[in-house]
């Protein structure tokens, strides 16, 4: 597991300022990131959709190495007890079929006292949902999502009080740059986390890929851990050039 980034530092490092692209590099970006986002769908189906069993052990493996995250849990829970503060707030994802599953993972961050949060489709942002860590899940209407629970919805800057995400990804490269589904609801979420919060992305370990290998663009907010089966990777969060 690669050595992890200090946790003031964690959150400071940013992205380099984006050059100026004219209308034709946009359309030729957009398409090369449409091409790869049906490329890492059909490598996840193929790798996970005939087999649910691979997927089932990796999410022990994933829960396994969430250690650090688990721990930070813990602590937070235990100084907001000594000052009776509320239950630090964790947002978490319900997984479609062939995603990284995090469910056992967020079960038991419910269990050790956490406030769990998952999205629920609202337009162009996503508003937040509290599960308990027992409850069902009903199937949602976003696109890309999995399913979502049934509850009242919290706003959109629920993750302004959040003090770690786990956040989905089709694949994040060494450099930080994240690549989702193209609908861009987690880039604009992220913008509203606290500087002070751990953000994760989870997903299976062959999708964590080289540095340089993701476009990024200037709406693109870079991702500083990767939680894999294999374990959690801090990243350089700057452009690769």
């Amino acid at each position: 597991m690669d050595a992890p980034i200090p946790a003031e530092d964690r959150t400071a490092q940013e992205p380099a300022a984006p050059t100026q692209q004219t209308a034709a590099q946009e359309q030729e970006l957009a398409a090369q990131k449409q091409a790869l986002r049906r490329s890492l769908r059909a490598a996840r189906r193929e790798a996970y959709g005939a087999d649910p069993e691979r997927r089932s052990r990796e999410a022990d493996r994933l829960l396994a190495h969430a250690g650090p995250l688990l721990a930070l849990v813990d602590s937070v829970v235990a100084r907001r007890r000594v000052a009776t503060g509320p239950a630090p707030r964790v947002a978490a994802f319900h997984p479609t079929p062939t995603e990284a599953d995090v469910m056992p993972l967020a079960a038991e961050l419910a269990a050790r006292g956490a406030e769990l949060v998952f999205p629920a489709a609202a337009g162009t942002e996503l508003e937040w949902i509290r599960w308990d860590g027992r409850s069902a899940f009903a199937d949602s209407p976003g696109r890309g999502f999995g399913k979502e629970p049934v509850g009242e919805r919290l706003g959109t800057d629920a993750l302004a009080q959040a003090v770690l995400v786990l956040s989905p990804a089709l694949a994040v490269d060494r450099a930080g740059t994240r690549i989702g589904h193209g609908a861009g609801y987690y880039d604009r979420a992220l913008v509203t986390v606290p500087r002070s919060a751990r953000v994760v992305a989870v997903v299976h370990p062959g999708e964590l890929l080289a540095a340089g290998t993701l476009p990024r663009e200037a709406h693109d907010v870079p991702i500083p851990e990767v939680l894999t089966a294999d374990g959690i990777v801090s990243l350089i969060t700057n452009d690769p050039a």
